[in-house]
C-alpha cells in the first residue's frame, strides 16, 4: 500500500469481516506519507502487522517482502484499494484443500465510491485450458490479482514475483506464467467474491500495459 488513507481500511474490514478467521494480514506499506499506518492501528487485531518498505515503485519487492515474511501455508494477494466478499477465503480455501495449487475468481468492478452493487461490472476471468502455459501467452492474463490464493510453495518456487521494472503492473501476469510451467493445477471459481476499484490511481496505464506485453513476449519468445 502507499497513500491509501481513503480506500484501506475498507479492505482491511473485508479480510476481518471473513467467515474463516485462521488468517494473518501482513501490510506492506511503501514510506505512505499520509494517515494509512493510523488507520491501520486503529484496528487493533494482533493478527494485522505492518512491515516498511521503499521499493521504488517496483510491486514485487512488496509483494516478495510479504511472502518472506508469511507463515502460512497458502498465500491470499489484496491490493488495498480492493476488498473482499466475507466469504472469499472460506470457497478458495476449500478448493485448495481439494489439491489445486492456484484458485481466483471473478470480481466486481468499481468505479465510483457511491457503493452501490445494481450499478457494478463483474469482471469475468476465464477458465484455462491446459497446457495452461499456452492458454496465457496466447489468450493474455485471465486472472485478477486480488482474487488469488495459491500454494505457497508454488510461489518459493518461483523465487516469487519478478522485480524486473518493465513487468511494473504485470508481475502477476508473469507470476501466473512461471507457475504455469510447474502445474497445470489452476481452479476458477465461479463466483463473484470480491471488488476491484478502477475508479483512478491504479498502475493500468496503456503505455504501462504496452511496455509490459512487449517484455512478456521478449522473456518467453519461442
Amino acid at each position: 500500500t502507499y497513500n491509501r488513507e481513503h480506500c484501506i481500511g475498507r479492505a482491511l474490514k473485508s479480510v476481518i469481516d471473513q467467515t474463516f478467521q485462521d488468517w494473518e494480514l501482513i501490510i506492506i506499506d511503501n514510506a505512505s506519507r499520509d494517515r494509512s499506518l493510523e488507520i491501520i492501528k486503529s484496528f487493533n487485531d494482533k493478527r494485522i502487522s505492518v512491515l516498511n518498505i521503499n521499493n521504488n515503485g517496483i510491486i514485487a519487492k512488496s509483494r516478495n517482502m510479504g511472502l518472506k515474511h508469511s507463515k502460512g501455508k497458502y498465500i491470499a494477494l489484496l491490493d488495498s484499494d480492493d476488498w473482499w466478499h466475507q466469504e472469499k477465503l472460506q470457497f478458495s480455501i476449500k478448493r485448495l484443500d481439494e489439491g489445486f495449487d492456484l484458485v481466483y475468481h471473478d470480481m466486481y468492478e468499481v468505479r465510483s465510491a457511491k457503493l452501490s452493487n445494481s450499478k457494478f461490472r463483474r469482471v469475468r476471468t476465464r477458465n484455462l485450458y491446459q497446457p495452461v502455459f499456452s492458454d496465457l501467452l496466447k489468450n493474455g492474463n485471465g486472472i485478477i490479482n486480488s482474487s488469488v490464493i495459491l500454494n505457497r510453495e508454488i510461489l518459493e518456487k518461483i523465487n516469487g514475483f519478478n522485480e524486473l521494472p518493465n513487468l511494473v503492473g504485470t508481475e502477476d501476469f508473469d507470476g501466473w506464467i512461471r507457475i504455469a510451467l510447474l502445474t497445470e493445477k489452476f481452479s476458477r471459481i465461479n463466483r463473484c467474491l470480491g471488488y476491484y476499484w478502477a475508479g483512478g490511481g491504479n498502475m493500468t496505464k496503456p503505455s504501462r500495459q504496452l511496455e509490459n506485453i512487449e517484455t512478456i513476449g521478449r522473456i518467453y519468445k519461442e
